[in-house]
């Protein structure tokens, strides 16, 4: 039992020593007049946590970080430093003040680390707790370069306070309260709460999804009011460069092929084109990409694998459905494509029991085969046998021996022979030839005279 309050008074002690207190509370910092470039009062509010002297060789000293503020013109080129004991300020009697100047940064965080130094005055002593303000008038010619948000509302303008003190943790605090300065997005709905205002350009970054300033998309709202629409490939770019993949390189809202619905972040697609970024084309695949209600309209890389689509290739073959595929051969249209796989109320591939050819055709499977058959007096040879053939219409296919995909007929393929080579099909219904009936014109009808 001793043991175990010695092991929780031992971790109470570790986490007593863990904590830093402040070496200043209730850090306020005003500014008036709260618009930028313009000649104003600063005042800055606090307790010390510790007591502060101006005794030693340089005495105690506070800082106080203030980025965007300069004594430069307005411009980007910074202003002068001010000597100790030339800064007007009040209460002159505990301090005397110094400003650092700081360097230029960029446009969102200017001057980032402009200083102002306050020295505790010779043989005087600040004890722990006193409530001081400190006021550095607009005489001195500060102004803030460009708007920020209040100190408590920000994480990235490390507005701060430190002292050298031997009696203090030495740690850099963030002020706690301060004054807006500037209009920010106020002209901008406040970047419609969906968004993140860059006070000092007074532009809003939006939240993903949620609208944008890049006008050059044709998408999106300076104030974040309006939804970005999806993007996808630029129909119709060209290639920048001999590496550039065009259409894969560019990028827009819609795809360039529909427009971009800002109210609700939809794309409305031109007739052909379908997708949530029209990235997909589908007039290949008919009025309406519907495959004239016979067949699926599919994406190149599905089409590729799909074993009834034409021409036939077992579906072994790919299209650049994989990443690496996709950036070595450039096949950008591995996902936009579309093409038509027909249906077929017969099995279609290289397979036992599977035909070579499908029963409808054509680009938008508007086109319907024959059923297949067998010339009535053949009764002990199947001359319809695909063993070990090449599809038909298979452009540039290799003898079987030396075909990886293997696209010949395997045993007990066939080849389809419409009207079983007794008739002529017209749009799927077989016209016999004299002398020979049936669905597909397999039957002969002996003459009577």
């Amino acid at each position: 039992m001793l043991s175990t309050r010695m092991g929780q008074l031992s971790l109470l002690t570790l986490c007593t020593i863990a904590v830093k207190a402040s070496d200043f509370t209730d850090t306020y910092l005003y500014v008036n007049p709260t618009q930028p470039q313009e000649a104003a009062e600063i005042q800055i509010d606090f307790f010390t946590a510790y007591e502060l002297s101006g005794n030693g060789i340089q005495g105690d000293v506070i800082y106080v970080q203030l980025p965007k503020f300069t004594i430069g013109g307005g411009g980007k080129k910074p202003g002068p430093n001010i000597p100790r004991g030339e800064l007007v300020i009040s209460p002159s009697v505990y301090f005397e003040a110094r400003w650092i100047e700081g360097e230029f940064n960029n446009l969102s965080h200017p001057f980032p680390n402009s200083t102002l130094a306050l020295y505790v005055q010779e043989e005087v002593t600040i004890p722990a707790g006193t409530s001081l303000r400190v006021r550095i008038y607009r005489s001195n010619n500060i102004k803030v370069y460009c708007g920020y948000d209040r100190p408590q509302n920000t994480d990235n303008d490390f507005f701060l306070m430190w002292t050298n003190s031997t009696k203090a943790t030495g740690h850099q605090q963030q002020i706690e309260y301060g004054d807006r300065v500037g209009n920010g997005c106020s002209k901008i709905s406040d970047c419609g709460l969906v968004g993140e205002c860059d006070f000092c350009q007074q532009k809003c970054y939006c939240w993903p999804g949620k609208g944008g300033s890049d006008n050059y998309k044709n998408t999106g709202s300076m104030d974040c009011t309006q939804f970005e629409c999806p993007e996808g490939p630029r129909w119709g770019s060209m290639p920048l460069s001999e590496t550039d993949g065009g259409h894969v390189a560019q990028t827009m809202a819609c795809s360039g092929a529909g427009l971009c619905i800002a109210e609700s972040g939809e794309c409305e697609c031109f007739d052909g084109f379908t997708g949530d970024a029209c990235q997909r084309r589908i007039s290949t695949c008919g009025v309406g990409g519907k495959c004239s209600g016979h067949g699926q309209c599919l994406p190149m890389h599905h089409l590729a694998r799909a074993k009834e689509a034409l021409p036939l290739s077992e579906g072994m073959s790919s299209y650049g459905d994989d990443h690496t595929v996709r950036e070595h051969t450039g096949t950008w249209d591995w996902n936009t494509m579309m093409g038509c796989a027909c249906d077929s109320s017969w099995p279609v591939g290289f397979g036992d029991g599977e035909y070579q050819l499908g029963e409808y055709y054509g680009a938008d499977c508007s086109k319907k085969r024959c059923p297949t058959g067998v010339a009535p007096w053949i009764r002990n040879t199947d001359p319809n046998d695909a063993w070990n053939d090449t599809a038909r219409g298979e452009v540039g296919a290799a003898p079987p021996a030396r075909d990886p995909l293997n696209r010949v007929g395997r045993k007990g393929n066939e080849h389809l022979v419409e009207c079983s080579g007794r008739g002529s099909c017209n749009e799927g219904r077989c016209s016999c030839f004299a002398g020979y009936t049936g669905h597909n014109c397999d039957r002969w009808v002996p003459n009577k005279y």
